[in-house]
């Protein structure tokens, strides 16, 4: 049974202990920091965009927003219409598509792994000896100097 360590031994503090060490400019590192911020809020916008339109609020920043873009609550509405009814079609149109692939040729439980290949169907190869292939299959570590390998014949 393993012994239980204190919480204090466990806890990683930051840029110290880490796994991975980068090292990154202070201004790549706040380049990185104000794009994350500026995606995030865009994020938030579009959302918000999108959820004021479905439950017919209107402040005035997104009001400001969709009179720029030339839209109102119900275009918008439209849109998510289409949208839901795009999905709906499509996950109706795959399990028809599912229900038609079992009905036609049967469920997947008929497929069977391949069986191993013997050292008979090795040497029929004509590539390797059998020798060479026994000392591949019993030992762990091999050194080769030459390539067992033959050639094959155009």
């Amino acid at each position: 049974m393993e012994l239980s360590r204190s919480r204090h031994e466990t806890e990683q503090l930051i840029g110290q202990d880490v796994l991975v060490k980068t090292k990154r400019s202070f201004i790549r590192k706040s380049i990185e920091v104000f794009l994350t911020l500026v995606f995030w809020a865009y994020t938030f916008v579009v959302s918000w965009f999108f959820l004021s339109a479905a439950l017919g609020q209107n402040d005035r920043y997104i009001a400001t927003l969709k009179t720029a873009l030339n839209v109102t609550n119900a275009d918008i509405r439209g849109l998510l219409a289409f949208g839901v009814l795009s999905l709906l079609a499509s996950a109706l149109i795959l399990f028809v598509w599912r229900t038609y692939n079992k009905k036609r040729y049967g469920s997947l439980r008929r497929r069977k792994p391949p069986t191993p290949t013997t050292t008979e169907e090795f040497v029929a190869l004509g590539l390797i000896d059998e020798s060479e292939i026994v000392r591949l299959q019993t030992e762990k570590v091999i050194v080769f100097t030459d390539n067992p390998v033959k050639e094959l014949t155009k």
